[in-house]
């Protein structure tokens, strides 16, 4: 079936539209500028742009959700179908070990369709904080899909230590699929250089 929005959806996109343009439009736009032209890659529902200044990703139909960074030490590659479940698949198992890890912060927000924005059946979203005073649970919906390549998926972290496969401790990763076998990823380490995160706010104000 052809993955549309229906009406309801539709409203539901411009209203989050809205509230997110009123907050973060500058600073998207700042950061835009700083990465400058690049190459475009886009999927059914993310558009991503990789220069050599940065790189950041944008929704299709939620361009304000969106993150990114400027910086050297920003490492872009192509993945695998197999790597790439594998590295969704290694966050999932990180999400029910965060003491383990001594996390202080743990986001991920998997995009299997383009529905999934407004759909929980089409997403998986967890997100945990410990700031060492006040620990609040882990917020959790959607569901991972073992096996199945998500269009997009997003992890930001801050932990002690992380799986290997992670590939950072403190950073910011985003992987869109595209055609065939080669699967951008973009790995943001936020401890070694300077960089410009616009991802601090929570994947459940995208997702109702």
């Amino acid at each position: 079936m052809e993955d549309q929005l229906d009406p309801v959806q539709k409203v539901e996109i411009a209203l989050l539209r809205a509230a997110h343009q009123k907050q973060f439009q500058v600073q998207i736009n700042y950061l835009k500028e700083q990465v400058g032209a690049g190459v475009v890659y886009e999927n059914a529902v993310v558009r991503t742009v990789v220069s050599e200044n940065g790189a950041y990703y944008e929704l299709k139909d939620l361009p304000e959700e969106f993150g990114g960074a400027v910086g050297p030490d920003i490492e872009r590659r192509f993945l695998s179908r197999e790597e790439v479940i594998g590295l969704l698949e290694c966050a999932c198992q990180m999400t029910q070990r965060v003491e383990e890890y001594r996390t202080r912060h743990l986001a991920l927000f998997a995009l299997y369709a383009r529905r999934g924005i407004v759909d929980r059946a089409h997403c998986f979203v967890f997100e945990y904080r410990d700031d060492g005073e006040k620990r609040g649970p882990a917020l959790q919906f959607g569901q991972f899909q073992p096996d199945v390549l998500p269009l997009f998926f997003k992890v930001r972290v801050h932990a002690e230590r992380t799986p290997e496969t992670l590939g950072l401790t403190q950073g910011l990763l985003f992987c869109m699929a595209n055609a065939g076998d080669r699967h951008l990823l973009v790995r943001v380490p936020f401890e070694d250089g300077p960089v410009i995160d616009l991802t601090g706010g929570s994947a459940a104000s995208t997702i109702h």
